[in-house]
């Protein structure tokens, strides 16, 4: 039986803590950066995109000329060169 002379207990009053703390909040921005730069370097439209718009035609790239002349001596001392290095 309750008696007036004895009142209930109450409880202390604890405020509620934040569901998320700054340490969480940052974890979460980073993790939004981060996701952000690998989307936007791995992005196959973009990089379809640009290679499309960069292509030259060929009338326009300069004609590539040989630094060697066409000598025998020369092409085959190259070969002895190239056969003769160790492999690694």
């Amino acid at each position: 039986m309750n008696s007036p002379s004895n009142p209930a207990k109450s409880k202390a009053y604890r405020p509620k803590r934040a569901a998320l703390n700054w340490t969480d909040y940052l974890v979460i921005a980073a993790t939004v950066l981060t996701f952000a730069a690998v989307v936007a370097a791995n992005n196959p439209h973009k990089a379809r995109a640009q290679s499309r718009t960069s292509l030259i035609p060929a009338s326009e790239l300069p004609i590539q000329q040989s630094e060697l002349p066409d000598s025998p001596e020369l092409i085959k001392a190259k070969i002895g060169l190239l056969a003769s290095r160790p492999l690694g």
